[in-house]
């Protein structure tokens, strides 16, 4: 990402936040039956699905949900007959959250879900073979804002270490690499940003090799 970003650090760019985020949330699920947030609001996810009918009619495409919290997108897409579906996130508790739900509420989706941290990839240390260039969709909602937000490229015990825009740019470049190396010939992102503009996400996939193709939400 060549741009630096404008915006501040903060603790959403952190695991240690996720993970008692994620771990409170189990609590109020077993206690209430409650799934948690859903991050953006339920307008965004509506959208996103939209889209998805719209232009992935094939109801077997291998879809990957880059942190995917409690699940919400992938058992949407579930409900819309989507049935090759993963959901990854770096928050082991987030993924506990996201399989309770799973059996308590949605038990004939067909979802994998896997604690995994993807960040690490590159073209010398790529994914393993179950997630090496074999996504044919991946979607986004909010985590690539997390880790834009990030404190710095490798976060400390504290996970307040301070560093200035410019690093935290290098960190959300970095996640646009990983991602391309887990979509397989054609694949398609499809992501939901509001921490940066459309020409910012379009310069900052440019280097990856990836298809950038704006959405116009005008007209979905």
């Amino acid at each position: 990402m060549s741009a630096a970003p404008d915006f501040e650090p903060s603790k959403l760019g952190t695991k240690s936040h996720w993970d008692e985020v994620y771990e409170r949330e189990i609590n109020n699920f077993e206690d209430h039956g409650d799934i948690g947030e859903v991050w953006f609001g339920e307008e965004s996810v509506v959208k996103m699905m939209d889209w998805i009918e719209e232009h992935q009619p094939d109801f077997d495409i291998k879809t990957i949900d880059l942190g995917c919290g409690n699940g919400h997108i992938l058992f949407e897409m579930s409900t819309l007959g989507y049935t090759n579906l993963t959901g990854v996130d770096y928050s082991p508790a987030s993924i506990t959250l996201a399989q309770k739900i799973h059996a308590a509420s949605y038990p004939d989706a067909s979802i994998h879900f896997e604690p995994l941290d993807f960040m690490p990839y590159t073209p010398t240390n790529l994914p393993p073979a179950e997630y090496n260039a074999t996504f044919q969709l991946a979607v986004d909602k909010g985590t690539f804002d997390a880790i834009s937000l990030a404190n710095g490229v490798v976060e400390g015990e504290d996970g307040a270490a301070p560093v200035n825009a410019v690093d935290r740019a290098k960190v959300a470049g970095k996640y646009a690499e990983a991602v391309s190396l887990m979509l397989s010939e054609g694949g398609i992102l499809l992501i939901t940003s509001c921490n940066w503009t459309e020409p910012e996400l379009v310069e900052g996939f440019k280097d990856c090799e990836c298809f950038i193709q704006p959405w116009d939400r005008d007209s979905s």
